[in-house]
């Protein structure tokens, strides 16, 4: 996905939001966005937002002093998710289709998010929504029967906190098929998203393997991942997107891709044909290059 026009303040927002976790100076806040507003003209709109993104975050830890500003909160988010984990696994266990219960708990569970201005309420309240609403685009059915017929499974993960959702579905998709599931983080601290602590500490090591995508970018940006992860990615028979930044990044690119996630912003409604704080699993049909996938 390219970057729009209606992106550029996004970022600007984003920065003064990271600034404001750290300090309560307002010349720093003032320094960081006069260096983002500074950096902006030379921006071009061909890359994707998250690779946008990054370079903003790059710069605005680099002023701040301060590499994780998000630290604390990642780890109330994951505590908070964790504390809901038995309700939840109640809920499953109660319902007449829990892997699709466990997609829409999923897609609730990326409301947890501290990069886009993007508020739906506490996420007691989105959980309630989540289950008694219909999801906006609905590739349910083809994500099911492709699961059943995996053999390796590529699940990239968005949030800290939402990761406790992701567990949760990791663990359904575990009884719907015999596939091997791979989950993978951020390789260093970006905004909220999820990195190899995270996950380690809500327990997702003991359901799927967890590794590092080998970039600080928000999304999965293929050209800046590991050889490990490539090899990952161009070897699964179906890949879970978490995350509107996830499909930012890969809307573009090769792969049998399933996109879970809830749109935070106009620009992603639009290209969905959706509305802001819909949820969204939708299929990607695969693009073939030189008869491969």
């Amino acid at each position: 996905m390219k970057t729009y026009l209606d992106c550029l303040p996004c970022f600007m927002s984003q920065a003064l939001k990271a600034a404001r976790a750290t300090t309560g100076d307002e010349e720093v806040h003032r320094r960081v966005l006069d260096a983002v507003a500074g950096m902006t003209p030379e921006l071009p709109l061909g890359l994707t937002p998250p690779e946008i993104a990054q370079q903003v975050y790059r710069l605005t830890y680099q002023i701040i002093g301060d590499c994780d500003p998000f630290r604390k909160a990642k780890i109330e988010a994951n505590q908070m998710a964790l504390a809901l984990y038995p309700r939840l696994k109640k809920v499953l266990a109660d319902s007449q289709d829990p892997l699709l219960t466990a997609c829409k708990l999923a897609v609730a569970g990326n409301s947890i998010d501290f990069g886009p201005d993007f508020y739906l309420g506490n996420i007691d309240d989105i959980v309630e929504t989540a289950l008694s609403s219909s999801l906006a685009i609905n590739d349910y059915k083809r994500l099911r029967d492709s699961i059943a017929n995996s053999g390796r499974i590529l699940y990239l993960g968005d949030n800290a906190g939402e990761i406790v959702f992701d567990r949760l579905l990791i663990e359904e998709l575990r009884c719907a098929g015999e596939a091997e599931i791979t989950f993978v983080v951020r390789e260093s601290p970006i905004i909220n998203d999820a990195t190899i602590d995270d996950a380690l500490a809500i327990g997702m090591d003991r359901i799927a393997r967890v590794v590092s995508n080998g970039s600080d970018a928000p999304a999965t940006i293929l050209s800046q991942c590991s050889p490990e992860m490539l090899g990952l990615y161009h070897s699964a028979d179906v890949i879970i997107s978490k995350g509107q930044g996830n499909y930012e990044s890969l809307e573009g690119e090769t792969g049998n891709i399933f996109f879970l996630l809830m749109v935070k912003c106009p620009v992603v409604a639009r290209l969905f044909g959706a509305n802001v704080g819909d949820a969204i699993l939708k299929y990607k049909k695969q693009k073939m290059k030189n008869g491969r996938k």
